[in-house]
């Protein structure tokens, strides 16, 4: 009796919990993400500015990214479980869209800190590699190259009740395992998001030196600094999320084992609103 009192005290507590925080994530980053774009599209001086374009679509990914979010948990209140865990359809197309958005928003990131690099660097070379017009065909290509690689592992994903939604295939749980987690999603975006941003941090601190207007350096100072908590977030925010899920795709966990399970909801149900915050922080920038 003991163990089924914990175990409903638990899952009740996650039922909750999940609700309140997604409601309250949502909201502030609904009024950060608006006011972002409302400031990006409306002040003269953000207006043509790479850096900016990169934040304004990060801006607009992180709506789509909350309000995926509040759909999938809407529908979890609604049915009293993750469909994702029983659904093999609706378990794919959560994968592809949620693979979607995490990929083109970490690149989102990387180009807005390797932009903000070039834009303040010394060589004249490398701020004339800066413009829009490759801006915006980066943003393409990521898109194009995010879609196209999360349909493709989806069709080797499959429910696994009663926690998550997993690959399969031995092959497909090692690349996640090894690779797409710890490097795709969490190395490699952190390294060349954190690099960057350091280097375009150091170079606004020697930007007197060079002959340029005060709005320009103040613009430029601005940016940085914005880019650099931009990248401090995401570290704080993916890390946990991305050790989680190397985690849940390894993980034997025994159905029958009621309260495992349960502490797993539980965890899974705290990272996954911490990994949130991510597309929510622009409300305290």
């Amino acid at each position: 009796m003991t163990s089924s009192s914990t175990i409903e005290i638990i899952l009740s507590f996650c039922q909750h919990y999940t609700i309140s925080t997604s409601l309250i994530i949502f909201i502030l980053g609904l009024i950060g993400n608006s006011l972002n774009i409302f400031v990006f599209t409306k002040v003269k001086d953000f207006q043509n500015n790479q850096c900016v374009f990169y934040l304004l679509v990060e801006s607009f990914i992180d709506l789509g990214v909350l309000t995926f979010n509040s759909v999938l948990h809407i529908l979890t209140f609604l049915y009293g479980c993750d469909l994702s865990s029983y659904i093999t359809i609706w378990c794919k197309l959560k994968t592809v869209i949620g693979q979607t958005f995490l990929l083109f928003a970490f690149s989102v990131v990387c180009f807005a800190a390797f932009d903000q690099f070039l834009s303040t660097s010394y060589s004249v070379y490398l701020r004339q590699r800066s413009t829009l017009e490759t801006a915006r065909h980066l943003i393409i290509i990521a898109m194009c190259l995010s879609l196209t690689h999360s349909i493709i592992p989806a069709a080797f994903f499959y429910v696994k009740p009663p926690v998550d939604c997993v690959p399969f295939h031995p092959l497909v749980i090692k690349y996640y395992s090894y690779f797409f987690y710890p490097v795709l999603c969490g190395f490699l975006p952190i390294f060349i998001s954190g690099s960057f941003s350091i280097l375009a941090y150091r170079n606004v601190h020697r930007i007197v030196r060079r002959q340029l207007p005060i709005v320009r350096r103040r613009l430029d100072r601005q940016l940085t600094t914005l880019v650099l908590t931009r990248v401090a977030f995401l570290i704080l925010f993916s890390t946990p999320f991305v050790m989680y899920r190397i985690y849940a795709i390894n993980a034997n966990i025994n159905p029958i084992d009621s309260l495992r399970v349960a502490i797993e909801k539980l965890i899974q149900a705290v990272l996954n609103s911490v990994f949130s915050l991510n597309s929510a922080v622009k409300f305290f920038y």
